[in-house]
């Protein structure tokens, strides 16, 4: 993967113009991102939280020591070397640059005072005691940045930056579809684990021709509107050869509570002999909800029925049911219509 390193340069600046421009340059032909004071923006952040931010944001660091010890800070330090031993304390990788020949470096470029002399060579003998190099002239020192960094990047592998848009490689990519291929494993086998269904009905519980009676009011119109209360007795088996063809892919439960209603109606037309039924016109039946809640009880308790899982509509406010395998098995042993027998004589 193309990746980019930022890299700060550290040292004085006055007396090291050219130096840090050569050094820069060579950083932008190794397709590197160098980071320096002549980079700060200005603006009001405190100088020093600002430089440890860059730090902080860099792959590696290089020092260039020349013949100035620098602007000190309020603990009699400069700002160098405090970057010098930030970025150390950090773990950033770094590396020296000394002047191989200290003493032939110009006046004007030295510091005049002893005791800011002194600091200086106790800051070089400091960073001679990690990976340094020695230079001559800002040429020489440019040659030697491309090689060190080199060296440096290689033996000190670090995260660099990368465009977004490579950000992702093959073998990422890879990766990630493997680790969502084991996650979709995962969760389908902690969803048939948590919605296990039973494949045979609960006898513990009233079924097959136990019998119950169900309230329900019957209205129509004889002479003017009436209403009269009642109960209707069905056994268990009747109640799933009435609902179960349409539970056996999913039903929202209004359907099937208009589809028992219009049975019972059915069956209360048909009732001649009955008190109910005679003289009503435009009747309707319908199920009390106490009645209705018992069956709905009655077929999860048994194991004939379950929620339905299908994804619906937001607007979509129904409770839907459906046939467990067991439900599906015992509405096929009530409904289904065996083969006829042959006689051969």
């Amino acid at each position: 993967m193309d990746r980019r390193y930022q890299v700060f340069i550290s040292s004085t600046f006055s007396d090291l113009v050219d130096e840090r421009r050569e050094v820069m340059q060579a950083l932008l032909e190794m397709d590197c991102l160098p980071a320096g004071m002549e980079l700060f923006p200005a603006g009001d952040t405190d100088q020093w939280t600002l430089i440890k931010g860059v730090i902080e944001q860099s792959d590696y660091y290089l020092v260039i020591v020349g013949g100035r010890y620098g602007s000190m800070t309020a603990e009699g330090i400069s700002y160098t070397e405090k970057e010098y031993d930030y970025a150390v304390e950090l773990g950033v990788p770094v590396m020296g640059f000394v002047p191989a020949e200290p003493d032939k470096i110009p006046v004007g470029k030295t510091d005049r005072n002893d005791a800011a002399a002194e600091k200086l060579a106790e800051f070089r003998k400091k960073v001679q005691l990690k990976m340094t190099k020695d230079w001559k002239n800002a040429e020489d020192l440019g040659s030697k940045i491309t090689r060190g960094l080199m060296h440096l990047i290689k033996t000190n592998p670090r995260p660099g930056w990368v465009r977004g848009d490579r950000a992702m490689t093959a073998e990422t990519r890879a990766e990630i579809a493997e680790l969502q291929a084991k996650i979709a494993q995962f969760e389908k086998k902690e969803a048939e684990n948590s919605t296990t269904e039973p494949t045979q009905i609960d006898e513990r519980f009233a079924y097959g021709d136990d019998k119950i009676e169900l309230d329900l009011v019957h209205s129509g119109y004889y002479g003017g509107s009436q209403s009269e209360d009642g109960d209707l007795t069905y056994t268990w088996d009747e109640i799933v050869e009435v609902l179960g063809p349409f539970m056996i892919d999913e039903a929202p439960e209004p359907t099937l509570r208009a589809t028992f209603n219009n049975h019972m109606l059915r069956e209360i037309q048909s009732d001649a002999d009955g008190n109910w039924g005679r003289g009503w016109h435009r009747e309707s039946a319908e199920i009390s909800d106490r009645a209705w809640g018992a069956i709905i009880v009655q077929l999860r308790a048994l194991g004939i029925i379950t929620t339905g899982t299908k994804k619906r509509t937001v607007s979509d406010k129904s409770v839907y049911w459906r046939l467990t395998p067991a439900g599906d098995q015992y509405l096929v042993s009530l409904r289904a219509i065996p083969s006829a027998v042959i006689q051969v004589d």
